[in-house]
């Protein structure tokens, strides 16, 4: 006999509901440019992130927001959309590290500074989370509206699991600071597997 009492319950897959989540971010590398992190489209003509949402906290606590960034392609519309993405890139680091978007000292400008997409990995900001309609056969699906930066009435600092081990506060210039003397990651390789 099989039994599956103790099997864990079907995972739910219906939207979370639209409001403000705690996030964790990851990025999945897909073996194109910059350095292994890009993924390029299956036309070949723009290359985006893997963006990866995990709810922190909650409710609704490991359920994922999935997002391609475009951040480089052949067309006008690819350099609109990389326009954007860098844009949303800029607001999770000042989200993340606690960073006005008006702050212009030299510790603010390191703060939105990384030296590789793998600095983003791991870093968590508060988001408003929407649901885009279900369209054209696909199901309706969560989405990321916009990064509640400082400044947004409903912004405050989230505890960072990079900087926890080498910092005690929670300001981006302690978490700059510790990186910096850390020594840099070794580029990542990717091999094509043999079938293909």
């Amino acid at each position: 006999m099989l039994n599956f009492n103790t099997a864990k319950t079907q995972r739910n897959f219906e939207p979370v509901p639209d409001g403000l989540y705690p996030l964790h971010l990851t990025i999945k590398p897909g073996g194109a440019e910059p350095d292994g992190w890009g993924k390029e489209s299956k036309d070949g003509q723009s290359i985006g992130l893997d963006m990866e949402y995990t709810v922190v906290e909650g409710e609704y606590a490991n359920r994922k927001i999935f997002a391609r960034l475009t951040i480089a392609g052949t067309t006008s519309k690819h350099e609109e959309a990389a326009e954007i993405s860098t844009g949303t890139l800029r607001a999770i680091l000042e989200s993340a590290r606690g960073v006005e978007p008006n702050d212009m000292s030299d510790a603010a400008i390191q703060a939105r500074s990384i030296d590789s997409y793998d600095d983003l990995c791991d870093l968590r900001f508060l988001g408003k989370v929407g649901i885009q309609a279900a369209q054209n056969g696909y199901d309706a699906k969560n989405v990321l509206r916009y990064v509640v930066i400082p400044g947004m009435k409903d912004w405050h600092s989230i505890e960072q699991v990079k900087a926890a081990a080498a910092s005690s506060g929670n300001s981006y210039a302690q978490a700059s600071a510790a990186r910096a003397h850390e020594p840099p990651a070794p580029p990542a390789t990717f091999k094509k597997p043999g079938w293909a």
